[in-house]
């Protein structure tokens, strides 16, 4: 598994510029046995983004990537695909989580205004891949006060 990641990792690294909207999370993942949520990988503060990636395929349209990497020591943390029929639910204000194929992922904020912007991200890349958009390099825009400047690169 670790070098199918590598392999991924390598192929799916998106570049600073690519990402519509970056925040500072903790990555979880759905524990179904018993019915919780637990850190990713020993948990830890995560830089977390929603970038458009080149899709490969013949029809040459841009994808969505949603890409987590531990501040720490760099791990890639997460790397999930946006499809137009993920499910995102806004928990409260500091947790959201979604559904992709039979695969859970949440995401503990460090803010509520990161956590709006993350939500408006993913919604702009589910929206960008329903209308079926290449052209769109929009940036989604922080709403809160200064302080929050690290929400976006």
């Amino acid at each position: 598994m670790s070098s199918e990641r590598e392999k991924m990792t390598e192929e799916t690294h998106p570049d600073d510029d690519s990402y519509i909207v970056r925040v500072k999370a903790v990555v979880m993942t759905r524990d179904d046995s018993s019915g919780g949520w637990l850190p990713q990988e020993g948990g830890g503060l995560s830089r977390v983004g929603v970038c458009k990636i080149q899709c490969t395929e013949a029809n040459g349209r841009n994808g969505f990537l949603i890409h987590g990497e531990r501040q720490k020591d760099k791990l890639v943390v997460l790397e999930c695909y946006v499809k137009k029929d993920l499910i995102y639910t806004k928990a409260n204000p500091t947790f959201h989580h979604w559904k992709v194929d039979n695969r859970k992922f949440g995401l503990t904020f460090l803010s509520p205004a990161d956590a709006r912007a993350f939500d408006r991200g993913v919604r702009k890349a589910i929206e960008d891949l329903t209308e079926g958009s290449t052209t769109s390099s929009s940036t989604i825009h922080n709403e809160t006060e200064v302080g929050d400047d690290d929400v976006f690169t």
